[in-house]
């Protein structure tokens, strides 16, 4: 690792062996490590995607569904055990390994695949708060870039996610991003290479969710995998937002489908609004494969 942690458009510039940023993680540490079926169905497909949720978050959206994880729920490991949690994975059958939230510990990342290169595809799910020269050196490992597009407007990003400048950011990162996959392969129904771009849709904010929908409009072709999520619960500390403290209402979500399918996006996901239940929370207590 740098001694001063730039990974991030934060730009902390700490020395995280000492001390901690706004991602709120020193060393290398993770909450989870299983297979995970509720994911895209190309992510997912039957066994499982091979999932990796890293603690700490660069985001910390109040609302977030993984909130004790982003807050720094998890357990220390070395880049060797990551390694290893790569291998068995890869062993279970999943169709990928799927890194969740990894943006802050991408130098561990490279270290690990150093030491171990998975033989399936590796997945990059983040928050879509990215540095470009990050996501650079992750040009020969990561296969399969899964951004969240969170915001259009940034006085909602920087009301739930202290994030003033989300949009500029993430429009560049998911420009970077194709740049780095050019091509969706898709082979038995599973993704192999590419992108895929995640959008939840928040309740009383159809604005930002169309805002969205119209910069991927003007800005990536009709045939990207587009996610248009309507699992919204309000976890963590939504409840100090009167506005997005509330499931999504079925009309808000189809208002939001129907216009992404107006755009003419060929290949949109579209969730059962039945996905917004709490059931669906991986159990971040599950550390089987880490102590195995």
């Amino acid at each position: 690792m740098n001694n001063l942690c730039r990974l991030c458009p934060r730009n902390c510039s700490v020395d995280r062996t000492k001390s901690r940023g706004y991602c709120n993680q020193g060393m290398l540490k993770v909450a989870r490590v299983a297979l995970h079926k509720w994911e895209e169905p190309i992510i997912s497909g039957t066994n499982g995607s091979g999932t990796v949720f890293f603690s700490g978050c660069n985001l910390k959206c109040v609302y977030c569904q993984n909130y004790e994880v982003s807050r720094g729920k998890g357990k220390d490991i070395t880049a060797s055990q990551l390694a290893d949690a790569f291998k068995k994975l890869e062993d279970l059958g999943a169709h990928n390994v799927n890194l969740v939230t990894p943006t802050h510990f991408v130098d561990d990342i490279i270290k690990a695949c150093e030491i171990y290169k998975p033989k399936i595809p590796i997945v990059y799910n983040c928050g879509g708060y990215e540095s470009p020269q990050t996501l650079e050196r992750l040009r020969d490992i990561v296969d399969i870039f899964m951004p969240d597009f969170k915001y259009s407007d940034n006085s909602l990003a920087k009301k739930y996610s202290n994030c003033p400048n989300y949009f500029e950011v993430c429009t560049e990162v998911i420009v970077k991003m194709r740049q780095l996959c050019p091509i969706d392969i898709v082979t038995d129904g599973i993704m192999k290479s590419g992108l895929i771009i995640r959008h939840l849709v928040l309740p009383n904010a159809l604005d930002n969710t169309k805002g969205v929908i119209d910069w991927l409009a003007n800005n990536v072709a009709k045939n990207t995998y587009i996610s248009l999520m309507g699992q919204y619960v309000p976890f963590g500390e939504a409840f100090k937002f009167a506005e997005i403290n509330r499931k999504l209402k079925p009309l808000e979500y189809k208002i939001a489908v129907n216009y992404a399918l107006k755009q003419g996006f060929e290949n949109t996901f579209i969730q059962s609004l039945e996905s917004a239940n709490e059931d669906f929370i991986p159990d971040f207590d599950d550390m089987s494969l880490l102590n195995s």
